[in-house]
């Protein structure tokens, strides 16, 4: 299964930051792939949604969120390809002290069989929707 990991730096408390990942009304502007997000009441557990970016659609559900960790898994799919979209949060700077934020995404899929996970497991477009998103969070976050 192919991985693409990154993270970043943001100059917010991970309250703030949390807070963010927990609004749904914020998902359409940092949601990867997203130009909107509708039909989600709250972030928690099984909480279904839809997405739209252009003219693609595709639906998501939320997995897992542990609150003391700072941390949510959503399954997105479109057009029958299951994404494993997972946002980690740990406290920035020093030993943990300091007032910024380290967000982690992770992003995970099913390539079908091990030439497919070849392939895929070098695709710079993956790797660069998961700088993207976390550049978006940070934006929102800091805006």
């Amino acid at each position: 299964m192919p991985r693409f990991e990154q993270s970043i730096k943001i100059d917010a408390p991970m309250d703030k930051v949390w807070t963010l990942l927990l609004n749904p009304g914020t998902w359409g502007s940092w949601f990867p792939g997203a130009d909107t997000v509708s039909g989600m009441a709250s972030v928690s557990e099984g909480a279904t949604f839809q997405w739209q970016e252009k003219d693609e659609v595709g639906s998501g559900t939320i997995v897992a969120v542990d609150d003391k960790r700072g941390l949510i898994t959503v399954v997105t799919n479109d057009a029958g390809k299951q994404v494993t979209h997972t946002f980690d949060l740990d406290k920035a700077g020093f030993l943990g002290f300091g007032n910024d934020t380290k967000v982690t995404y992770i992003r995970e899929f099913d390539s079908g069989g091990m030439l497919g996970e070849f392939i895929a497991g070098g695709n710079p477009a993956d790797s660069l929707a998961v700088k993207r998103t976390l550049e978006k969070i940070k934006r929102v976050a800091e805006g």
